[in-house]
C-alpha cells in the first residue's frame, strides 16, 4: 500500500510548527470552528490548528502517480486580550518554521509550497477566541503504486 502522502505532509507540518513560541506548545488537526465552539476548558491560552482545505489533482503520471496541491489552514487562536499582537508573532513563527520553497518539508515527493491570502479574526460578539489563518498550498506527487 502506497503512503497516504496529505497524511504524511500534515505530520511533518504539526512537527515543524512545534517550534513556533507560544503556540506551538499545542498543534494539532482538526475543525477550527468544532475547536472554538467546543468551550473546552483544557485549551491553553494559544494553540495552533491545522485544517485541511482543498485537494486538487494536477496530473497524471505515467509511472503511477499523481500530482496534487493541498490547501492545509494552519490557524493560530488565542483568547489573550492583546490578541493582534500575539497572533502577529504567531504568523511570523509559522513562517519561520516553514521556510524555504518547500515549507521547511522534507518528504520526497514534497515540490513546492506557498502561502495564500491571509485572514485575520478578531473574536466575535460574546466570543474569546481570536485566530489568524495563514492557508499554505502544497504541491506532491502521491504514488498509488
Amino acid at each position: 500500500m502506497p503512503i497516504d502522502m496529505q497524511s504524511a505532509i500534515v505530520a511533518e507540518v504539526i512537527a515543524r510548527l512545534a517550534a513556533v513560541d507560544s503556540f506551538g506548545g499545542r498543534v494539532f488537526e482538526d475543525s477550527v470552528l468544532r475547536v472554538i465552539d467546543s468551550a473546552d476548558d483544557a485549551l491553553p491560552d494559544d494553540f495552533i490548528v491545522i485544517q485541511p482545505g482543498t485537494t486538487e489533482e494536477v496530473e497524471r503520471q505515467s509511472g503511477g502517480g499523481v500530482r496534487e496541491r493541498v490547501i492545509l489552514n494552519i490557524t493560530c487562536i488565542t483568547k489573550r486580550r492583546d490578541f493582534a499582537v500575539h497572533l502577529r508573532a504567531a504568523r511570523l513563527g509559522i513562517k519561520v518554521a516553514l521556510p524555504g520553497t518547500k515549507g521547511g518539508l522534507t518528504m520526497q515527493g514534497v515540490q513546492i509550497a506557498t502561502f495564500q491570502s491571509e485572514t485575520p479574526m478578531p473574536p466575535g460578539q460574546g466570543r474569546t477566541w481570536a485566530c489568524h489563518v495563514l492557508p499554505v498550498q502544497i504541491t506532491y506527487v502521491q504514488p498509488l503504486k
